[in-house]
């Protein structure tokens, strides 16, 4: 248990204090999962979506928050990551494969973040987000993925760094071997 004061504390976020190094501590124990898809069409689903702590527009894989609906607290990663993939772009995957976990943000904040593979994709509505979240879906050709990423960049977008991770992911494993 971690006995650093609290700061401040909110739904999502604890603000620690120790020995005057402040970070935030997610509140959901498991942190976030990133899921790396394409679609039947070779396509790579990507989301767009305003990002208020930025002030600005990110483009981003499909990701949210593991277990932070009341109740499913002790959510699994491969769980979580249909659900996001469901909700933000309407997709759903067959098969989901788990590749690596580490921190968001090592010096600021005790997140893990969590990369998926989903595999065997089916449309299963329209994507979007729940709520008052409004995502955008892109599905972009394999073969065009770094060059689209780098003309949003150009067009201002913030790039979400986990991107060129999950562009890594698309061709090859947590080992290095291509799937």
């Amino acid at each position: 248990m971690n006995k650093d004061p609290i700061v401040y504390s909110g739904r999502y976020l604890r603000m620690r204090d120790q020995d005057g190094w402040e970070y935030a501590e997610r509140t959901n124990p498991q942190g976030a999962v990133i899921v790396v898809a394409t679609t039947p069409a070779d396509k790579v689903l990507m989301v767009e979506q305003y990002r208020l702590p930025i002030r600005a527009t990110t483009l981003e894989f499909p990701a949210g928050l593991i277990g932070d609906d009341p109740g499913s607290e002790a959510e699994a990663v491969e769980r979580a990551a249909q659900r996001e993939l469901i909700e933000e772009t309407g997709w759903s995957a067959g098969r989901i494969e788990a590749l690596m976990h580490g921190p968001s943000s090592a010096g600021m904040s005790n997140e893990i973040m969590h990369f998926v593979r989903a595999f065997d994709l089916h449309k299963v509505g329209k994507g979007g987000g729940i709520g008052d979240e409004q995502i955008t879906v892109h599905e972009i050709p394999v073969d065009q993925i770094a060059t689209y990423v780098a003309e949003h960049a150009q067009r201002g977008y913030m790039i979400d760094p986990k991107v060129y991770a999950g562009i890594y992911f698309l061709e090859r494993d947590e080992w290095g071997q291509p799937w």
